[in-house]
């Protein structure tokens, strides 16, 4: 779906300052510094499992280098470590020595310098090419950077992919049609090389693609590589055409070093140990079926395995480059990193997550405009979610209708006008939180990619999803009572009817994003979600009263926001002021209902306070869930 130009995205142009020197301030951003890489006696183990074993290799700046190798030869575990995505922590042990020109470094401090392609396209489905260029643009580059400069390094980054055709163009997703895969790759290959880094490290950046359109991929690459960039990636078997492009090739096997070296050396590499590549046949496929066919005690035998060499040297600073010039930076661990040897544990640094460059006030002014645009385009969501709302409150309005008009001194009257106020709450609860609670994990990849190189701070990530979801919510609550209030008749104030259910609608939905944070994929939040769901309405006393339950259970009614939104409601609509509770028998059953489910006049504000409290807390336990996953390998 083609977009026009405009859209809210370009109001994240009016972030910087004024360039007096444009193509100055460009070129220098634009400029990379050149690196060579270089690792040695990598081991990987996790638990009594050896996924590395004394793993070794180099790349120069300006080559593009593939790691081969069957599934589970180790090629995504090696790119992983060095680029400091698994580190030690808990059973799993990591040691080894990684050098940036020469110097040592710790990989999980110096990851922010990194870019990193991950093999699924973690993007903004409803963004377009250009409007994710310029998120990742405004909030990773240095600060200070003009909107001028932005928008021409934005603009020279999608001619440069080859995406201006479809720059305009929603880019799309399981549920919304978008570009093409090959331009989506492109994208999240954009979104990283815009920030000009160094070294690029991409997980299996042809994988989905087409041959011609995996082509094309791995030309950028070399297009890039020209750049000062260093280029590494998994590739599992890539075609003759495409293989040919790579300067260099590391073969995984069983997580040892089958081959090291430049890919034009490769089929002499193998012919000199007996084992000769058949005439116009394809490198790769002959080296992937050498490694599958031949077994660990053939290859031990023959050589096969490349083990490191003794006098093997880390590579330093290309020519003419100071070594301390083409460190870019270590944020915390400089020492630790300067003193590391090789076979050493690589341990946690204490700057895990990359240092976020832009200041709070960008990153909310980005995020929020990326939220509400997101709110808008995604015209199916939105319509389900109010045509949801609007169908099953019209449906208990005619099924209730005007149940609370009716004489409440008879029992079966007051127990309908129960059921009507019931049924309103549970509807208020799953409807704000269903949305949510499915939306998380599409979202979860995208947020552990961006805030694991300091895009955005958790905080401010979860600060702008409130100031969205927190008018959508009351616009909910709005819609709901303005067709049920009428029609069962209530008698209650219907604003603070709305109040009571926007309350509980967005403790459920911190409750849901809590549970969407957690758990890896929507299959397993729907497992769930009775779970969590389910027991909240046995503590708000719809099906059995408060103090029926036994006394060790009732602590769980802290932790339930339906059960302090129906004790609003209770009050303001059974209560001893309104004529439906002022007859014989009536003032009996609401004063019953009260005190059964311990619900008091003067404890309103508690209840309220109940409310705003859940919604805060699961919203700082769902932060700490996501940052402490984008901690690890993912």
């Amino acid at each position: 779906m083609a977009l026009p130009r405009a859209s809210s995205y370009e109001m994240l142009s009016k972030v910087g300052t004024k360039s007096p020197d444009l193509e100055a301030a460009l070129g220098k951003i634009t400029s990379r510094t050149p690196a060579n890489i270089s690792w040695s006696s990598l081991d990987f183990r996790a638990g009594e499992t050896m996924i590395l074993n004394k793993v070794w290799g180099t790349v120069k700046s300006g080559e593009v280098c593939c790691i081969m190798g069957a599934s589970g030869a180790g090629k995504s575990s090696l790119l992983n470590v060095i680029a400091g995505r698994s580190t030690t922590s808990g059973n799993v042990k990591v040691s080894g020595k990684i050098t940036v020109n020469g110097k040592v470094i710790d990989p999980v401090a110096f990851r922010e310098n990194v870019a990193y392609v991950m093999q699924d396209d973690a993007l903004m489905a409803t963004a377009t090419p250009r409007e994710a260029l310029r998120f990742s643009a405004v909030l990773r580059l240095p600060p200070g950077t003009s909107s001028e400069t932005i928008d021409s390094l934005v603009e020279h980054t999608l001619d440069d992919l080859g995406l201006q055709q479809c720059s305009n163009t929603m880019i799309g997703g399981a549920m919304i049609k978008g570009i093409s895969g090959g331009q989506r790759k492109r994208t999240s290959v954009g979104v990283e090389v815009i920030t000009q880094p160094s070294l690029l490290f991409l997980d299996e950046p042809t994988s989905g693609l087409d041959s011609y359109s995996a082509f094309n991929c791995v030309q950028l690459l070399k297009k890039l590589a020209t750049e000062n960039t260093t280029i590494l990636c998994t590739i599992h078997q890539p075609a003759s055409e495409v293989f040919s492009l790579f300067d260099r090739c590391i073969m995984m096997k069983s997580g040892r070093i089958f081959y090291q070296g430049p890919t034009s050396h490769m089929v002499s590499h193998f012919s000199s140990l007996g084992f000769s590549c058949p005439y116009n046949y394809n490198p790769s496929d002959f080296i992937m079926q050498l490694s599958q066919t031949q077994s660990m005690e053939v290859c031990e035998k023959k050589g096969l395995f490349m083990d490191q060499p003794s006098d093997f040297q880390h590579e330093g600073p290309p020519a003419g480059i100071s070594v301390v010039d083409t460190l870019f930076c270590l944020p915390g661990g400089e020492k630790e990193a300067e003193e590391a040897k090789a076979g050493e544990p690589m341990t946690k640094s204490a700057s895990f997550v990359a240092p976020v460059r832009a200041g709070t006030f960008t990153q909310l002014v980005a995020l929020t405009l990326r939220e509400l645009t997101n709110l808008v385009r995604d015209k199916g969501a939105l319509i389900g979610r109010f045509g949801v709302t609007i169908f099953l409150n019209l449906l208990f309005g005619l099924i209730f209708l005007n149940a609370g008009n009716q004489d409440d001194n008879d029992r079966t009257n007051f127990n309908s006008h129960f059921g009507a106020l019931t049924m309103v709450f549970i509807a208020s609860m799953f409807g704000s939180a269903q949305p949510v609670m499915l939306l998380f994990p599409f979202e979860r990849p995208m947020f552990m990619r961006e805030y694991s190189t300091g895009t955005y701070t958790a905080i401010n990530y979860f600060i702008s999803k409130t100031f969205i979801e927190l008018p959508l919510t009351l616009a909910q609550s709005c819609a709901q009572w303005l067709l049920c209030y009428f029609l069962c008749g209530f008698r209650g104030n219907a604003g603070y009817f709305i109040l009571a259910s926007w309350g509980v609608g967005a403790a459920s939905a911190s409750c849901a994003t809590c549970l969407g944070c957690a758990v890896p994929d929507v299959k397993s939040v729907q497992e769930l979600a009775p779970l969590l769901f389910v027991p909240q309405l046995l503590f708000a006393g719809f099906f059995i009263q408060t103090d029926k339950i036994p006394v060790w259970l009732r602590w769980a009614q802290w932790l339930c926001g339906i059960k302090y939104g129906m004790n609003l409601a209770l009050l303001n609509e059974f209560n001893k002021f309104l004529p439906s509770c002022q007859g014989a028998v009536s003032s009996i059953y609401c004063n019953q209902i009260l005190s059964q489910n311990s619900i008091k006049d003067d404890d309103w504000p508690l209840y309220i306070g109940i409310l705003v409290a859940l919604f805060f807390g699961f919203r700082i336990l769902a932060a700490l869930i996501l940052t402490q996953k984008a901690k690890k390998f993912y």
